[in-house]
């Protein structure tokens, strides 16, 4: 059998000249490192960070997206088992299309199964009876209603405009509503949750009375809204509408966006001191860069809240950016910004009306303009 010898190469470190060639040699390979590791940084900042996208690939599975980059990368190719470019074609269209991953059940079963997909919340405080089955559905609207709103904005009769409510001039408070087709059936005069949409008839009628509680307690507030479809990206042409709003209203720091629940009416609905109110539900956007404070102001509403009318709070949860959420909720617009969720598809105006009351007086008390609240209104 023979027998293998390996040779080494020896350096002689006692040569000057060979010290000065070894210590260059270390100095560009830190410098290279340095270099690659600042370009990583920068393009991490300009391109990852981008919301748009982000949101493009939070359609896209982790699966789906290693096997794209495989074709590029050997190491990753074999990982893969060489999957070839027509299966990551056909998967990619799929999921950037439907939001579906064939390889995730939840994918497509939270489509048809509302309650399967809202253990991708995260409760961060909540009452006693409050569960993963109470968090707040968002459902989108009827496909006949996206007909009716390309309508009435084509209308030329149409009003658009929203007049600043009150006469106070500084408004320190924004009310609008992303989704603002989102109604209430009794007021409706039908029953079927999947029609709880109407292009007039809708939340936006207690965004302007809660604006209007807050101008009678001493605190400038304005209501805005603008018609667009589901199918446009309603949380892109409302920050487009939130931000040429802030640009008119500089003392503008509060943001509110009011929304109407998809769940039913023991789940949205709180009985105290014989009145009836819809709950309110709190949801930050974990994505925005003022996660923190938002969060803060949540809780902190949600305790006040609660302290006053006990119960009429029922929870405040964190959304992140994945399986179609935003993520961010135009939250990253003010440290001072809310996504309300007033009652559910079976309350009435009447009591999401004595619920944001509620919230406009707890609003205005810390603000500072309102004497403060007491118990029991």
């Amino acid at each position: 059998m023979k027998k293998r010898y390996h040779s080494f190469i020896t350096v002689n470190m006692s040569q000057p000249r060979t010290r000065q060639t070894f210590v260059l040699l270390c100095l560009a390979v830190a410098f290279t490192f340095a270099l690659a590791g600042a370009l990583a940084m920068g393009q991490a900042k300009s391109r990852l960070a981008s919301a748009e996208f982000s949101r493009i690939t939070s359609h896209i599975s982790s699966k789906t997206l290693l096997m794209a980059m495989s074709e590029n990368i050997p190491y990753l190719q074999e990982k893969m088992q060489e999957a070839g470019m027509e299966e990551i074609a056909s998967r990619m269209a799929l999921e950037l299309a439907t939001s579906i991953d064939l390889r995730d059940p939840r994918t497509y079963l939270g489509k048809e199964l509302p309650m399967y997909d809202l253990f991708d919340s995260e409760i961060d405080v909540a009452n006693s009876d409050f569960d993963y089955t109470s968090i707040p559905i968002e459902s989108p609207p009827p496909p006949e209603l996206e007909q009716e709103i390309i309508k009435a904005m084509e209308d030329p009769d149409e009003d658009l405009n929203e007049r600043p409510t009150g006469s106070i001039k500084n408004k320190q408070v924004l009310i609008y509503n992303t989704h603002f087709w989102e109604s209430y059936l009794p007021e409706l005069g039908k029953k079927d949750p999947r029609l709880a949409s109407d292009v007039r008839k809708n939340i936006t009628t207690v965004s302007k009375h809660m604006a209007n509680q807050l101008e009678k307690m001493g605190v400038g507030a304005v209501t805005v809204k603008r018609k667009y479809t589901w199918n446009s990206g309603s949380y892109v042409q409302s920050r487009k509408m939130v931000k040429a709003a802030m640009a008119q209203y500089e003392d503008v720091t509060y943001l509110i966006d009011l929304h109407r629940d998809a769940q039913r009416r023991p789940k949205t609905t709180k009985v105290v001191n014989g009145k009836t109110y819809a709950r309110l539900a709190f949801v930050v956007g974990r994505e925005s860069k003022n996660y923190e404070e938002n969060l803060r102001l949540a809780r902190e509403l949600y305790k006040r809240l609660n302290e006053v009318v006990p119960g009429i709070c029922s929870t405040v949860i964190i959304k992140k950016r994945e399986k179609g959420n935003n993520g961010e909720y135009n939250q990253s617009l003010s440290p001072n910004s809310l996504l309300v969720e007033v009652g559910g598809v079976d309350n009435t105006f009447e009591e999401a009306n004595r619920s944001v009351e509620v919230l406009a007086r707890v609003i205005a008390e810390r603000i500072g303009k309102a004497k403060p609240v007491s118990n029991g209104r």
